[in-house]
């Protein structure tokens, strides 16, 4: 996208075409600076190493991933090399912009899905020549057939594996405490496994955190996270009773429970991780580094913090309805909700660029296709309807669909001045 860098670099956020997403680049690089200082501050109250995968997924982009592992930012204490990505894609564009750039900032790779099934297995192989540390998720026995039926992967190590562990989500995992959990266990350490596979650690993910309402909310389920990992942990161990349960990543997170970080009491979680915990703690997380509506609705965060946002315009406006239309509308939306009402928030772009101090007198009511319809929280005749042709910003629902409809994203200071575009490596 050199070309639009080229045509809108230096420009002010008022002379661009909309709709488009931007990022804001000081608000994105606090957001990553906070999650990992969280994360070291944790592993130092602890007094133990406490790892750190950041999760991609919600940009795509490899100047973000940058970002994320602590790259350019003078205030983190600490770096990572270490994600997991939602695609493949994800992972191989990520390497082919390390290796044409000669840079060595990647060395451990997670993949999310768990789809070991014969048509995926190949590219995982591949994959895995191409970092020191490749983990896959497995949850299901099946899994464990497939990999042993391939052999083992063009890397010539042993398949490291994430066994998944369903802590309330349901959505993919096994709970710790149901038979097929125990069953998997039972055919992973079986000796002809053990020749092609690897357990990595066990891997729990509370996505039910986002309907929390506090932080004190979340922080109880980044407690039971953590003891639902090692509880998977202590199965393994019962299941082979000679297996070194210290050599185990026990990786937990959703952005709502690392958020949960940010408060000074963690007593509860310190005790549990220096007393209870079997193996090596991880925490990841991925919209923490955008935030959007659904996280404000956790109480975890506040509209400031959002690093990103739609730029709209308005089209027409109908005050016998006391409704404006823009330019917002599905395709650059998406219709996800949370209890925020609405598909978005207003704002005018220097008080989401500067202002800490959010006045939700707008926000998109209705959207189809192409149009958005904007709805006031006060009467028609107490607001100051915005003029047609006004640009103006949306804090989305859900920034990680909601940065799916956008080829590029512009990147702005704190000025609304252009100061470089991000392509993400979207599909698949």
């Amino acid at each position: 996208m050199s070309d639009v860098l080229s045509q809108y670099k230096g420009c002010s956020i008022e002379d661009l075409p909309t709709p488009n997403f931007i990022i804001n680049e000081e608000k994105f690089d606090k957001n990553c600076t906070t999650m990992l200082n969280n994360v070291e501050e944790l592993s130092g109250e602890c007094g133990v190493p406490i790892k750190f995968r950041a999760h991609i997924k919600t940009h795509k982009t490899a100047k973000g991933t940058l970002k994320q592992l602590g790259h350019g930012l003078p205030l983190a204490k600490r770096t990572t090399r270490a994600i997991i990505v939602s695609t493949l894609k994800e992972a191989e564009e990520l390497l082919n912009y390390q290796d044409r750039q000669c840079l060595d900032y990647i060395d451990d790779i997670t993949y999310s899905l768990p789809c070991c099934v014969p048509e995926v297995i190949p590219l995982l192989s591949s994959l895995s020549r191409r970092v020191d540390n490749f983990q896959i998720f497995v949850d299901n026995i099946e899994h464990l057939e497939n990999l042993k039926d391939f052999g083992r992967p063009a890397s010539g190590k042993k398949w490291s594996i994430f066994i998944k562990v369903d802590m309330g989500t349901k959505r993919a995992g096994l709970a710790f405490d149901s038979p097929e959990f125990l069953s998997l266990l039972k055919r992973l350490t079986s000796s002809e496994i053990k020749e092609i596979i690897e357990p990595y650690g066990f891997y729990a993910h509370a996505g039910h955190s986002y309907s929390s309402t506090s932080m004190s909310d979340t922080q109880n389920l980044l407690i039971e996270e953590v003891k639902a990992v090692n509880s998977a942990a202590k199965v393994l161990c019962s299941v082979d009773p000679n297996f070194d349960a210290s050599k185990l990543t026990l990786s937990v997170g959703a952005t709502p429970t690392s958020n949960s970080l940010k408060l000074d009491n963690k007593s509860t979680l310190v005790k549990f991780i220096t007393a209870e915990l079997v193996g090596a703690l991880e925490i990841h997380c991925g919209n923490y580094c955008m935030y959007d509506l659904q996280q404000v609705a956790t109480g975890c965060v506040q509209e400031h913090e959002l690093s990103g946002f739609v730029l709209g315009t308005v089209l027409s406006s109908y005050a016998s309805r006391g409704e404006l239309l823009s330019n917002t509308g599905v395709m650059c939306l998406t219709r996800e909700a949370s209890s925020i009402e609405g598909f978005g928030i207003c704002s005018n772009l220097q008080q989401v660029l500067k202002s800490e101090d959010f006045n939700r007198e707008w926000y998109v009511a209705r959207v189809s296709q192409e149009h958005g319809i904007l709805r006031s929280t006060r009467n028609w005749n107490e607001t100051t309807p915005l003029k047609l042709g006004t640009k103006f910003a949306v804090l989305p629902q859900h920034a990680c669909i909601t940065m799916g409809q956008f080829p590029y994203y512009f990147v702005v200071n704190s000025q609304g001045i252009v100061t470089d575009v991000w392509v993400p490596f979207q599909k698949w």
